[in-house]
This record gives C-alpha cells, structure tokens and sequence, in this order.
C-alpha cells in the first residue's frame, strides 16, 4: 500500500508548504496531496481554503486577491513561530519536486482555469505522476475530455450514521461504475474489503482517504487498499512499514 501525505505532512510543518512536502519525502511517503486554486490574476496557488485566513497572515477570498499579494503572506507561522516565514507555494514550484508522486485537488472553477493547470502539468512533464482529484465532478469530467489520459480519483463522502453498510457499499460502489474515473477515494474508516474487492472488479485503484489513527491504517489494510492518505506520516508509516 502507498503512502499519500495529505496536504504534505501536516502533522508536523504548516499543511500545503514546500517545509510540508519536503518533509512529508524525507519520511519516505510515495506521493503528496495539495490544492490548487487561481488568484484574481489567474495565478495557480496551493491553499487549501476558499480564503486567506486561517493558514496565512493575510485574509479574503484567494479568487480576490492577486498572486503577488499572496506570494509575500506568511503561511507558517500559524503552525508554529518556526515556520514564520514560510510562503504560499505555485503549483510550478511543488511539480518541481521530484522523487514524488502527486494528488493535485482541483479547487479552481471554468475551463481556463483548468487549463492552465494542465498546461503546468504538462509543462513539468509530470502527467504520469498526477491524480486529479476534486469534489467538482464536471470539471474532473472536462478534464478527462480535455486529456484522456489523465487520471481522475471520485471521492466519496462519509457514511452517514444512519445509513446501512449494505447501502454505502452499493452507493459508492454504483457511482463508481458510471464514472469513468481511475480511482476511488473511500475514508479509511468507512472502507471493507467487500468495497474494494467490487472496486477493483471495475478496475479502479482504492485510495483509503484520510487515515487518523493506527487502526484506520491497520483497516485500510485489512481491506485491500492500493493507497493511503495520512497528515500524520510517520504513524501511518510505523503502521504499514515496521521496522
């Protein structure tokens, strides 16, 4: 099973940081998970949030705020003093680490925007180590028109608790059979091999989504999953890989 550090690895450096993903390498996981959205000029910025104020110094709307505004923010020091200091990242400078794969989440809206992702993309010559994620199932869907062999991951939502097992399993497993994705995202805590073995018959990777404890990685195991996303890197790590 592979290692997805989400958001680089935020247990220990300021989520979506260079510091993040460097460490998140160091550690030794297989790919890292960031976010991307546009500023108000069309630059492409890894911040997690719709706004500006909880992980930089600044605050606002990214979509309103220029690129150089959002290059000279702090985004480390509300980690930790440290960190102050430490920038916003552009999706050009995280394809230039290598040695990694990615989970790129699509946060951005329209075709230009898409675009210019894939134009960055393209232009790292890192296609082969994307997965496009998102929750923005018609731009995954222009994405895969755009670049048919790019590879697109469905996520799904948490089972409700009032919800049966039988009928998550048959809901996440349905809309994965109609979506033409490549990967299916199931939260560690939901998924059972029952799940992954009928993803897998559709031919789908099973990515085991945001793992937060020993035992969430020990059933993402259990279950059969191709890969693992964790904040906290060296627990999911002790977990899968013991010494």
């Amino acid at each position: 099973m592979l290692l997805v550090a989400h958001r680089g690895a935020s247990a220990v450096a300021p989520e979506n940081t260079l510091s993040a993903f460097r460490a998140a390498i160091e550690a030794g996981a297989d790919a890292i998970e960031f976010d991307v959205q546009a500023s108000a000029d069309g630059q492409l910025v890894v911040v997690h949030d719709s706004t500006l104020d909880r992980t930089t110094d600044g605050t606002g709307a990214v979509f309103e705020t220029d690129g150089a505004t959002i290059a000279g923010l702090d985004a480390g020091g509300w980690f930790s003093p440290g960190f102050a200091g430490e920038r916003v990242p552009t999706l050009e400078e995280v394809l230039a680490l290598d040695g990694v794969g990615f989970e790129l989440e699509l946060k951005g809206y329209g075709v230009a925007f898409l675009e210019a992702v894939l134009h960055a993309v393209r232009a790292a010559h890192a296609l082969d180590r994307v997965e496009f994620t998102g929750w923005n199932l018609p731009l995954l869907a222009r994405l895969k028109r755009l670049e048919p062999s790019a590879r697109t991951g469905l996520f799904s939502s948490r089972q409700p608790e009032w919800m049966p097992d039988p009928v998550f399993e048959h809901h996440v497993v349905g809309t994965a059979a109609t979506s033409g994705f490549d990967v299916a995202h199931v939260y560690a805590g939901d998924l059972t091999p029952s799940i992954s073995q009928r993803l897998h018959g559709l031919g789908l990777e099973v990515h085991a989504n945001d793992a937060a404890s020993a035992e969430d990685v020990r059933r993402a195991m259990r279950s059969g999953a191709d890969r693992l996303s964790a904040n906290d890197v060296d627990l999911a790590l002790q977990v899968m890989r013991p010494s």
